[in-house]
């Protein structure tokens, strides 16, 4: 996803990016709909032949025209600009439609992953992400987000490669490049 690649620092890599899954602005079509069969209602309800009809068209169309930008249209701008993106690196979280908001944790700070999915989630292949990382501040809460569980997995495989990365070569059991110590004799 382009939109993503503009958060990537150098040498950093594009694991997973998503936003949250379209049941997110389901209400919100709905809302639509209701709209415009609300002001299709009252326009055919409208006499013909008024000199106040015109007038009354446009004030209906006009606030037909507000209530959709602000029940559907900004809404579902707000959910097209929520990401949630996993990379070699890091996981971030970036939202906002006017004023751009972020939080970011490295996947070395990373300590439990846990997600929590209910049966009509489960239907709609969505749930809910909750990350706790070794720093103070309180965890990263991912919501609605398409494919849950795996990504759970994803974040944990992306964790144990960052964690590899970062450690020096024989830290973890490895032979270092002089090969394997001797033994030390008494």
């Amino acid at each position: 996803m382009a939109t993503a690649d503009r958060y990537l620092a150098e040498g950093e890599e594009l694991v997973y990016v998503t936003r949250q899954h379209w049941t997110t602005v389901l209400a919100e079509f709905f809302a639509l709909i209701i709209v415009i069969a609300v002001a299709a209602g009252l326009l055919w309800m409208l006499p013909k032949g008024e000199d106040w009809t015109p007038w009354v068209t446009y004030v209906i169309i006009l606030v037909a025209v507000i209530a959709a930008i602000v029940f559907w249209l900004v809404p579902t701008l707000k959910w097209w600009s929520t990401l949630y993106i996993l990379t070699s690196r890091r996981l971030m979280y970036r939202y906002g439609l006017l004023s751009k908001n972020g939080r970011d944790m490295p996947l070395t700070r990373v300590n439990d992953v846990t997600f929590s999915i209910s049966l009509w989630e489960r239907v709609m292949r969505y749930g809910n992400l909750s990350v706790q990382s070794a720093s103070e501040q309180e965890g990263m809460e991912l919501r609605k987000v398409p494919r849950a569980e795996w990504l759970q997995g994803e974040i944990y495989r992306q964790v144990e490669e960052a964690i590899r990365r970062s450690s020096p070569p024989g830290a973890s059991g490895e032979a270092g490049p002089s090969g394997p110590s001797a033994p030390h004799e008494p």
